[in-house]
């Protein structure tokens, strides 16, 4: 038998079938609920698309990492004539990013008994991009073998980590995946999403962020609420119900930096969902005109890690704009007395206009314009005073205001750091005004620039377990 990676390198989707949504957004189905049946249109194509289960339920929450690893395994296996790929069932869960535990060994086997047991009708299935959409019927998984002396089937009593299988695919999935249909997909992305409600979304918004060159084109994504709830193969379409359901999978895919907003507007059965995607997920590799930008800011001393993230979160001709703005203004100040980076870092993210850049003749000439309660004055004068008013402006903010602003940098900064149940904590004491936004980046650029990062993680994630004592020191 072949040797089974624990780690996948193909990474791709077959678009009929993250196209046609087949694995439900829920994590746990209710007894009974077997069957779903939707008429839509996506990427401008019309689908219809029945799904009958069976005794284990519809096809649900993990089942779309197992389709998707199943996927992958059989064109990284060369694509086998007879469609079958062997692994053990350890292989498989590491493959999934699961640990070896006997819990998993029975998710991943209702999983293949689910995909396995599941019929899908489908009209508007395409052999290749442009031609005619046909009807299929199949069910993703033909069969399930446990590989012994002789092949039998999945005996669910030996089922663990020296099972080893064999998993032969349905001969229309097998097609379509040596088809023109199949795009390059960032697997690995999402298998390191915190829960399987938010790697189902992220696949489906991916999918029609590819698929649909208007939605590319606008920058964002729209849907009625309801039919999103029928996309993600949601049971109660109460628009209450799909509200809660959506809200922390919103929560997650913005936190990942997949999303950059989901706004909902419009009230009852008409509400309306737009997502807008960022420029720029923190897992793609920098273009060469990126790393030409992000040399640049670091030779204004700004750290490597928040250069790269400016630079992924805005497009190349705003970020290369505001960095010759700040080049100048500093190039032209006289005096800094506090570092050169964090007055570079306030110049390329001020959204307050409050950078004027006067360039003309023989030399450039920046001020600080007129905000609430200033006066204007030349910043090469008094930098400091610039600096301690920014400060100023800054933690008069309402809490939320305070952590909108500043959370993408907070999370570049401790996001892997402090570990993904401590982020949500430290979100909602900055959110709660428990925990001032801006004192926290103040004290975690001090502490990245001290080389003390450790040790002020390390208090940070004390402190958040105790709701008695503050985060931030008294001077912020």
């Amino acid at each position: 038998m072949t040797s089974s990676p624990l780690a996948l390198r193909s990474n791709f989707d077959d678009l009929n079938l993250a196209e046609a949504s087949l694995i439900s957004c829920l994590t746990r189905l209710k007894a009974g609920e077997t069957r779903w049946e939707h008429s839509f249109v996506i990427a401008g194509r019309e689908m219809h698309v029945e799904c009958l289960g069976n005794a284990y339920g519809f096809p649900h929450g993990p089942d779309n990492d197992m389709m998707l690893v199943l996927s992958n395994l059989f064109l990284e296996r060369g694509k086998p004539r007879d469609n079958s790929v062997e692994c053990s069932a350890y292989a498989l869960l590491k493959m999934l990013g699961r640990t070896d535990s006997s819990q998993n060994y029975r998710i991943i086997h209702d999983s293949l008994t689910r995909l396995s047991g599941t019929m899908y009708k489908i009209s508007g299935w395409l052999d290749h991009p442009g031609g005619t959409a046909r009807r299929v019927t199949f069910r993703f998984i033909e069969r399930v073998e446990e590989v012994a002396a002789e092949a039998t089937s999945l005996n669910l009593k030996s089922f663990g980590a020296g099972t080893k299988l064999r998993v032969t695919l349905d001969k229309e999935v097998a097609a379509s995946l040596s088809s023109p249909r199949v795009r390059p997909f960032d697997l690995d992305f999402m298998l390191k999403l915190p829960g399987s409600q938010s790697r189902m979304l992220f696949r489906l918004l991916d999918t029609l962020w590819y698929s649909d060159p208007q939605a590319s084109s606008e920058g964002h994504l729209d849907f009625e609420l309801l039919e999103l709830g029928k996309l993600l193969r949601l049971t109660n379409l109460r628009p209450d119900s799909i509200r809660r359901t959506i809200s922390p999978i919103h929560d997650e895919l913005i936190a990942s930096e997949f999303l950059k907003s989901a706004v909902l507007s419009g009230r009852g059965a008409t509400q309306r969902v737009r997502y807008v995607l960022n420029p720029q997920r923190p897992d793609y590799p920098l273009t060469a005109e990126q790393l030409e930008l992000v040399g640049r800011l670091k030779l204004l001393e700004i750290p490597d890690s928040q250069a790269r993230a400016y630079i992924r979160k805005h497009t190349v001709d705003a970020a290369r704009a505001r960095l010759a703005l700040a080049e100048r203004i500093l190039a032209s100040t006289s005096r800094i007395r506090k570092s050169r980076g964090a007055y570079a870092w306030d110049i390329l993210n001020d959204a307050t206009g409050k950078y004027v850049d006067t360039a003309g003749g023989g030399g450039v000439v920046a001020t600080v314009s007129q905000m609430k309660g200033s006066t204007t004055h030349p910043v090469e004068e008094d930098p400091q005073a610039a600096f301690d008013e920014l400060r100023r402006f800054e933690d008069a903010l309402p809490a939320e205001e305070q952590w909108e602003r500043h959370r993408g940098a907070i999370k570049l900064l401790l996001g892997k750091r402090v570990g993904q149940e401590h982020w949500k904590l430290l979100e909602a004491r900055c959110r709660a005004g428990e925990v001032s936004a801006s004192a926290l980046l103040r004290e975690a650029n001090a502490a990245m620039a001290a080389l003390s990062m450790h040790d002020f993680v390390e208090t940070v994630v004390v402190r958040l377990k105790d709701e008695g004592v503050p985060l931030t020191s008294a001077e912020g």
